[in-house]
């Protein structure tokens, strides 16, 4: 059944192969708004209340990543509540969000990122929540470290303008520099770190023979490592058309594996036996990855009953349980509705399905340059 397609699926290449990557996230538009004004939205964290209202300090918070958007906020909450368990591992699971339909767009990274945070608890918590607050300011006013994990975390060519912010010079004049020689930091030698990437911009001249000269890290997550290699890369470069000042050059470093919860055995939840049917796919499920969860290198899993018409069909889908969030569970339904058997005799009912979100191996998440020098 599906269970078994799902783990061969995202288990017989690498995550890029297996699951596409998205394309860049297109920028949220408000109603009114124009593209000449853009802003950067990040969220604010209240502090965590567990039971009770029992008060949990995280270890390690990883806030959602900032997102562009045109103009204010129109026609959506300033607050979010996320209600969520905490594990005897720290690790947030059982993930709902509280918030209304028509700004679902921004919730790409309130559940992934909470996952990628690790709470400090000497025994499993439930009935947890976390309230975020929407924060915006002008592109043009943002500060430069908010910019800068912008442009990692959305993959933006941030434009002219910021880079002239964050790097001042006449790098990015025209003729453009004509890169001779490129390096690559050494990611073998680097630490990843569970649920988020590493990132640093290296910021250099270039002189007359070509030669990067001036080089430093000004905005980074604080790897030293990658700070280091990403700095030796930049040195070895060579190239034509400078003198120049004010270069900039981006990269990160991939996310760690995040593991989903345990599954429960299938015996728990016991589905038709007469839906055990060889070769039964007329078009078989196409697994897509949660991007955000992708991109974050965060496992997870969804339990689903649907019901089968004899024409092949499958409607009547019910998400059983999903984990570590409830965006697993929606993101298996898709898998299951796009799906079809080949027609039956009768109908089938109660069906019950895995599908398993699994990264091939613990090289999931991207090691590769972020945005270069803007055009």
């Amino acid at each position: 059944m599906l269970a078994r397609f799902s783990v061969l699926a995202l288990a017989l290449g690498s995550p890029a192969l297996a699951v596409p990557p998205p394309p860049p996230p297109a920028i949220d538009v408000v109603p009114g708004a124009t593209p000449r004004d853009p802003h950067v939205l990040t969220w604010q964290a209240s502090g965590v209340t567990c039971g009770k209202g029992v008060r949990i300090a995280p270890a390690r918070f990883v806030a959602p990543d900032p997102q562009p958007l045109v103009t204010r906020l129109a026609n959506a909450p300033d607050e979010v509540t996320i209600r969520f368990a905490i594990d005897a591992d720290g690790r947030a699971f059982g993930m709902t969000a509280v918030v209304e339909p028509r700004s679902r767009m921004l919730l790409r990274d309130f559940m992934p990122s909470l996952r990628a945070s690790r709470f400090a608890v000497a025994a499993p918590q439930t009935d947890c929540t976390i309230r975020y607050t929407a924060q915006t300011q002008s592109i043009a006013e943002a500060p430069l470290e908010t910019l800068a994990a912008l442009g990692v975390a959305q993959r933006l060519r941030l434009g002219k303008p910021v880079w002239e912010r964050m790097s001042p010079g006449d790098c990015r004049d025209k003729p453009r520099l004509a890169p001779l020689t490129r390096s690559y930091p050494d990611f073998r030698k680097l630490t990843r770190r569970e649920g988020d990437r590493h990132w640093t911009y290296v910021t250099y001249d270039i002189d007359s023979d070509g030669v990067p000269v001036n080089l430093a890290t000004p905005f980074t997550t604080g790897d030293a490592a990658l700070d280091a290699e990403a700095r030796a890369a930049v040195a070895a470069g060579r190239y034509a058309g400078g003198p120049r000042t004010g270069c900039l050059q981006a990269w990160w470093s991939g996310a760690e594996t995040i593991p989903a919860p345990p599954i429960p055995p299938k015996e728990d939840t016991k589905g038709n036996p007469a839906c055990e049917i060889k070769d039964q796919w007329d078009r078989e499920p196409r697994l897509v990855f949660p991007p955000s969860y992708q991109r974050r290198a965060i496992e997870g899993w969804a339990i689903l009953r649907y019901d089968v018409a004899p024409w092949g069909e499958i409607g009547a889908i019910e998400v059983l349980d999903a984990q570590p969030s409830s965006e697993f569970g929606e993101a298996a339904v898709n898998v299951i509705r796009n799906a079809r058997f080949k027609p039956l005799e009768t109908g089938l009912k109660g069906c019950i399905d895995r599908v398993i979100f699994r990264l091939r191996s613990k090289e999931s998440g991207e090691d590769e340059p972020g945005t270069a020098d803007p055009a």
